[in-house]
């Protein structure tokens, strides 16, 4: 028994493990290779997407800028045909009203087919009656009043009321429209432009000199008015020592002649001769105006274009300010006005490129006259000054001798800053003339002594008002007498 049952043991057969270690490796083996796929196929996503995004990160500004408004175009787009499909659904709506208009015609015609029997009666009755009796001789016959009609009856009866008929209106044909009559307005005299200034300073010198004599205490009101007459420090001692220096000579020792005479010496002051080529000696004739912000350059090249060519001139304009915004605009209206060229450029372009565009289109065309605006600057401000001398040097390059003229346009409103504007301009640009703006609204008229006294440029216009005809060419004795009138 003993040696059976080993034999009978060793004779069963082992049972297999749950898991053997090879089963274990492979299914480790197949978990590396699936999880070595899936990053690959990770990793090609991941550099796909970086690709997309460097190629989106290599546009240009001008590329993003587009595509911005690439969808700003769709999106506007798409709402004006949404807005559009608001407008057919709403159609139907807007009709009703001229529907409406229908249904009441028929209505009223109905109801003039209703009434016409009762009007037929009326009118037979009306004429059966008898004839009025004729008034008695030499009496005209008294204006019959208007008759009143009966109220109209049905001939036959109803159980509903006659209608009452509407009477018809004759149709009334429009008024033909009345021509508007504009009255031109009158240039302004020149007394009447400079009332302010006259009565502000110069009318208490007439008063003064209007003594016989002057004594001690008139001298020095003399000496306050001409000091306080925004004429500048320099011009009114001038005008002190002349006076002082007068009143020591006997022949001129009455008042009257001493204050002739001071109005003599503020005309020669004024009648600073010209150094401006006539028009029509070159052509085109190039004026180049400058100023600071405010003192009405672009009216003063308007209205001397409207002069120039009433006087039978082609004149061409140059839009130089190209930076605000409105300069360009204005001039173009100014340009329709008087059927002038209008050169201009871009917004923000430079102004010297439109000079030189403008000469050379007048050159072309022969035209009589270019005017260049320019934009307003500070007279502190040394870069924006060194661009006006870098559009006088265009000019010169556009045409030899150009500019024949700088025309500097002062607000005679700023007193005494305008000697200031006039000395950092013509030290500058060696301004060949002054237009003076806006004397009729200020008291500081006497400005313009100091200018020609100091610097001796020449004023070559002078504005009076908003007139075309306002802006005249300055004469020293028409403007001394009114002055001091």
């Amino acid at each position: 028994m003993r040696h059976l049952l080993p034999a009978a043991a060793a004779s069963v057969p082992e049972e297999p493990a749950a898991t053997s270690s090879g089963d274990v490796w492979a299914i480790l083996v197949f978990c590396a290779v699936v999880a070595f796929f899936v990053w690959l196929l990770v990793a090609v996503v991941r550099r796909r997407l970086g690709n997309v995004r460097g190629r989106l990160g290599d546009l240009t500004e001008d590329e993003r800028e587009a595509a911005e408004n690439l969808r700003l175009w769709a999106e506007a787009r798409r709402r004006t045909e949404d807005e559009e499909e608001d407008e057919e659904a709403s159609a139907p709506a807007e009709e009703l009203p001229a529907l409406q208009d229908e249904l009441l015609q028929k209505s009223r015609e109905r109801l003039e087919a209703r009434s016409a029997p009762a009007r037929n009666v009326l009118l037979d009755a009306l004429a059966e009656a008898p004839p009025p009796p004729a008034p008695p001789a030499g009496l005209e016959p008294a204006a019959a009043p208007a008759p009143v009609p009966p109220p109209a009856s049905a001939p036959e009866a109803s159980s509903d009321p006659a209608p009452v008929p509407t009477p018809a209106l004759p149709a009334l044909s429009p008024a033909p429209p009345r021509p508007v009559v504009v009255p031109a307005d009158k240039p302004r005299s020149l007394e009447d432009g400079l009332q302010k200034t006259r009565e502000g300073v110069f009318s208490r010198l007439g008063r003064l000199f209007g003594r016989k004599e002057l004594s001690a205490a008139d001298m020095e009101q003399v000496e306050e008015i001409l000091f306080t007459a925004d004429i500048g420090v320099r011009t009114s001692q001038k005008l002190i020592d002349f006076v002082q220096e007068e009143l020591s000579r006997k022949e001129l020792a009455d008042s009257a002649r001493l204050f002739a005479a001071l109005q003599e010496r503020i005309r020669q002051i004024l009648a600073v001769p010209s150094r401006v080529p006539e028009i029509g000696v070159h052509r085109p004739h190039v004026i180049l105006v400058v100023g600071v912000n405010g003192t009405g350059k672009t009216t003063t090249i308007g209205k001397l274009a409207l002069q120039h060519t009433r006087a039978g001139r082609k004149v061409i304009l140059a839009a130089g300010d190209t930076f605000r915004a409105a300069a360009a605009e204005q001039l173009t209206i100014w340009g329709q006005r008087a059927g002038s060229q209008v050169i201009r450029g871009q917004e923000g372009a430079d102004p010297a490129s439109v000079v030189f565009d403008a000469i050379s289109a007048a050159r072309s065309q022969q035209a009589d006259v270019v005017i260049a605006d320019t934009a307003g600057r500070l007279h502190t401000r040394v870069n924006l000054v060194e661009e006006l001398r870098k559009v006088h040097r265009v000019c010169g390059k556009a045409m030899e001798g150009a500019p024949h003229e700088v025309l500097l346009v002062l607000d005679a409103t700023t007193g005494q800053n305008a000697i200031n504007q006039a000395k950092e301009f013509h030290s500058s640009l060696n301004v060949t003339g002054i237009a003076l703006t806006k004397l009729d609204g200020t008291a500081k008229g006497g400005v313009i002594i100091g200018i020609c006294d100091t610097f001796g440029i020449p004023v070559r216009y002078i504005g009076i008002g908003e007139q075309v005809e306002d802006l005249r060419p300055f004469e020293p004795e028409p403007f001394v007498k009114a002055l001091f009138s």
